[in-house]
Order: structure tokens, then C-alpha cells, then sequence
């Protein structure tokens, strides 16, 4: 990785000391998290040919932030880790995971009118479809431009965002885009209105992500013929036999031309009374998948929150995410009904044990539903506790067979429900700006979650996860200390 420029440290200082006008604001602040973790059975179940391991994972950030009437800018760089994967005593640094987090400014032509360029996070909502990805040690940014417009007090407000990308360096936008997890284009359209004192909010969300076709790789094989001369013990010639010459030749045909694009449509409702909080949304997902496949698959979340007492709140909820029926092999020839959740935040929405990430991201799945309960206690202002049951299942009765034999089926009936989570979770603030989360998790799976992670059923040990994580985000400076400090983005 380049080096940055020795003067973009010494640049938000140099900021710092020129003179304020106005409201302007400079603020420095970090985040410091590291995350010790037993996994055993975390994202996927495992046999006794896996073993349980602990990994500690961390990261650091830094931002600076600067704002005024017209300007609101961000830039921050970070670092992710696990702990060991460098030398202890090198002066080269073999895994450098350094990289720019956020470099964003913001321009407001009016109070109600504004343009936000640059690598941003996008987030909206219950995060299912655009989210931070928090839990990640890396997160989830976007290079895009953002127009912001919206009334005064937010009473309704929306975006209009656009992505563009590109190879480095730089080629003609038709030329083949080679990362192949990554949108080449992305267009997205927010809309957020609040009615009757804030008490419902209804919003809009458009997102279209357009990608280039898988690239396709032929192979061939070419088979000569060379004579070999047989001789007897006076080396004269007596025979001749021919040797087969085998040469197998790859090549890639590219389709920086060919763009499938899937759009997600859908809106959500929240209602919010004193005691009790409903929030309903609903996404229609259609278009074509990268391999050009028509899709036509839907996702809806239902939950209610209720506070008997200030210290107490309890939830339920039930997603459904459509998903493919594996037996209907000639519709699957051409379309797919899997919902992929896009850019969300996965670990907040489906256990913590991650399971589920592949599913819910992808339009190829059997599908998921999700019903879920959650009791959180508060203690002190500065301790809570949480715990949440979901029970998991799928749409259809079969899952998929890989690459089936000759008179075999690509798929095998299966039951629909794949097991449940117990999630127990406990956060404490000793401090302003520090905190201690520590969770234990366990899955209790069927035959049918066994299949699914290609497990010998009732072959799968005991599945568990807990983690002990520290986070401390300290505001280093601000330029008025008599005021509130921006609020970060960490």
C-alpha cells in the first residue's frame, strides 16, 4: 500500500489553529475496539473434523471533522487486525490493513439543499437493506454522491445517491470491472416523512445495483500424435508406435458491455406511543441476477416493542425472506426468488452467531424466516442485559444437491425448520465513551441446518460462540469545548 503524505497528519491540526468563524467546529475523535472470541461453531456449524479455536480481532480509527454554516467534511483513516499477523520485531509490516474509512465533504447550497461526495457510510432505517456493518472490523463505506435535501427539523428529508466504479487505475467505464463481489453502478432514492408530533414515520427506499456479467472461461483440449521409432539391440529400426501428445489451453471471454441490474423496492412504517412501538417494512426485489436470470423475490419484517417499565423492553418480531424451490427445476432455469438483503447489516438482523449471513446476501438461497423475541433489562444508566430467542426455518421443503451424479435429483427433500439460537448478551459503561459488551451464544440445529451446512446429520457437535469485547471512543479535540461535540461517525 502507498504511503499517505507525511502533511495529511499535520493538516487538521493546521485547521485547528486558523481562526473559527461563525459555528465552525473542529473535532478530533478515535475509536479503539479489540475483541476476544471463542468460536465453535460460529457462521457455520462444524463435525469432529473442525476444531474450536479463540481469535482477537481489533481496530482503531481516527477522524477528524470539520463544519460550519456551509461545509461539514470527514476524514478517517483505520486499521483492522487480528492479533499475531504481524512480526514482533520487523520493521516491515506484512499485512498493512491501513486505508481511508471516510473521506467525505458535504455542501449546502441552502438549509433544505445539499451535495455529499465522497466515500460515505449509507445507512437507513433497521439497517436490513443499506447499514453500517458495524460489527465487522472493517465496516461498509460507499463511494458515491449523495444529494440531501429536506425540510427544516427533519420533519422529511431524502437522498438521491449515485455510484460509479471503477478500476485503478483508470479505464474506459465499458472496460471489464474486476471485483466481482462489488457493484459497477448503484442508483439509490430515500425518502423519510414524520406526521402527527413525530409519532409516525413512514419512509421510501429504491436501490438499483447493476453488475457485469460473470466472465466465461472455455476450455480446450487439443490431442497430436508423435512417432516413436522402436529399435532392436544393433540399434536398426524394426517398428514404429505413436505416442498421444495431450495439451489442454485456457480462455477468458469478458462482457464489459453486458450489465444485469436488480432493483429493491420498498417502504417501511413506524408507529411510537409511550409504552408500545410498532415498525413494519416490506421490499420487492426484481430485475436479473449477474448470471442473467430474471428475479422476482420479496422481503417483510414485522416487529412489536413494548416497555412496561423504564428499565424493561420487550420485543417480538418475524422476517420472511422469500427463497428458491429447488424442485421446480424449470422455472429455476430462468428465474430465481431468493432475496439478497444487499448492503444491510447482517449480524444485527439474524443471530449473532452470523449463521445466516450467506443466506440472507444471496438470490440463489432456499430462503429464510425468522421469528424472534427479545427481553433487555437496564441497570444504573449504565448496564443492561439482553436476551434473545429465534427460531429459524425455510420457505420450501428442499435444499439444493451440488454438483448431483448422473440420475440424481439437485435436490433432497428436507423439513423446513432449521433450529434455534439463544442469544444472552451483557454491556456495562463504566465511563463516558467506554464500554464492555460480552455475549455467549448457542444454536441448537436440525437435520435440515446439518444439510444445510453440509454435515452428516446428526454428526454436528454442539455449537457455541461468546466473545469479550472493549471499545473506548474518546473525543481528543474540539476547537469550542463550550459547545457539544459533532457527533461521531465511529
Amino acid at each position: 500500500m502507498k504511503r499517505l503524505p507525511i502533511f495529511i497528519f499535520f493538516l487538521p491540526f493546521i485547521l485547528a489553529l486558523l481562526p473559527q468563524k461563525g459555528n465552525a467546529q473542529f473535532t478530533i475523535g478515535a475509536e479503539f475496539r479489540i475483541r476476544g472470541e471463542f468460536r465453535d461453531g460460529y457462521q457455520s456449524l462444524r463435525d469432529s473434523s473442525k476444531t474450536p479455536y479463540v481469535t482477537i480481532p481489533g481496530r482503531v480509527r481516527l477522524g477528524f471533522n470539520y463544519k460550519n454554516e456551509k461545509i461539514d467534511t470527514r476524514f478517517s483513516l483505520y486499521d483492522a487486525w487480528v492479533f499475531g499477523q504481524n512480526y514482533t520485531s520487523s520493521d516491515t509490516i506484512t499485512k498493512n490493513t491501513v486505508n481511508v474509512f471516510e473521506a467525505w465533504f458535504q455542501y449546502s447550497f441552502t438549509r433544505s439543499l445539499g451535495l455529499k461526495i465522497g466515500r460515505m457510510t449509507v445507512t437507513y432505517d433497521n439497517q436490513r437493506i443499506m447499514g453500517l456493518s458495524n460489527w465487522s472490523m472493517w465496516g461498509a463505506t460507499h463511494d458515491m454522491f449523495l444529494a440531501q435535501f429536506g425540510q427544516n427539523q427533519k420533519r422529511w428529508w431524502g437522498n438521491i445517491g449515485l455510484a460509479v466504479n471503477n478500476i485503478a487505475p483508470a479505464t474506459a467505464y465499458l472496460n471489464s470491472y474486476d471485483m466481482r463481489n462489488n457493484y459497477k453502478y448503484l442508483g439509490l432514492l430515500y425518502l423519510n416523512c414524520k406526521l402527527f408530533d413525530e409519532s409516525l414515520t413512514l419512509t421510501f427506499l429504491d436501490v438499483m445495483d447493476a453488475f457485469q456479467k460473470y466472465s466465461v472461461t472455455t476450455f480446450v483440449t487439443t490431442t497430436t500424435f508423435d512417432t516413436l521409432y522402436i529399435r532392436n539391440q544393433n540399434d536398426s529400426i524394426i517398428g514404429t508406435t505413436l505416442l498421444p501428445l495431450v495439451k489442454k489451453t485456457s480462455s477468458t471471454e469478458n462482457f464489459p458491455n453486458t450489465l444485469y441490474a436488480r432493483n429493491t423496492l420498498g417502504a417501511s412504517a413506524g408507529l411510537d406511543f409511550k409504552k408500545w412501538s410498532f415498525f413494519i417494512n416490506g421490499f420487492y426485489q426484481f430485475g436479473n441476477i449477474r448470471d442473467g436470470r430474471s428475479l422476482s423475490s420479496y422481503f417483510y419484517n414485522l416487529q412489536a416493542t413494548f416497555r412496561p417499565w423504564e428499565q424493561v423492553t420487550l420485543m417480538v418480531g418475524w422476517d420472511q425472506l422469500s427463497g428458491n424451490n429447488f424442485s421446480d427445476t424449470n422455472n429455476l432455469k430462468t428465474t430465481v426468488h431468493g432475496f439478497s438483503t444487499l448492503y444491510g447489516s447482517r449480524h444485527i438482523g439474524y443471530g449473532y452467531m452470523d449463521l445466516f449471513n450467506n443466506i440472507v446476501k444471496d438470490n440463489l438461497s432456499p430462503g429464510l424466516n425468522d421469528l424472534y423475541g427479545r427481553a433487555s433489562f437496564s441497570f444504573r444508566n449504565n448496564m443492561s442485559l439482553e436476551l434473545t430467542y429465534r427460531w429459524f426455518s425455510i420457505p420450501f421443503r428442499f435444499l439444493s444437491v451440488t454438483n448431483p451424479g448422473k440420475g440424481q435429483l439437485p435436490y433432497i427433500p428436507v423439513k423446513t425448520s432449521l433450529g434455534s439460537e439463544i442469544d444472552l448478551m451483557y454491556v456495562y459503561k463504566p465511563i463516558p465513551n467506554l464500554e464492555l459488551n460480552a455475549a455467549y451464544c448457542f444454536f441448537l440445529p436440525t437435520s435440515t441446518m446439518e444439510i444445510l451446512n453440509k454435515i452428516e446429520t446428526g454428526k454436528s457437535k454442539f455449537a457455541q460462540y461468546a466473545y469479550i469485547m472493549i471499545t473506548y471512543k474518546p473525543n481528543l479535540f474540539h476547537s469550542d469545548n463550550r459547545r457539544p461535540p459533532v457527533k461521531e461517525h465511529l
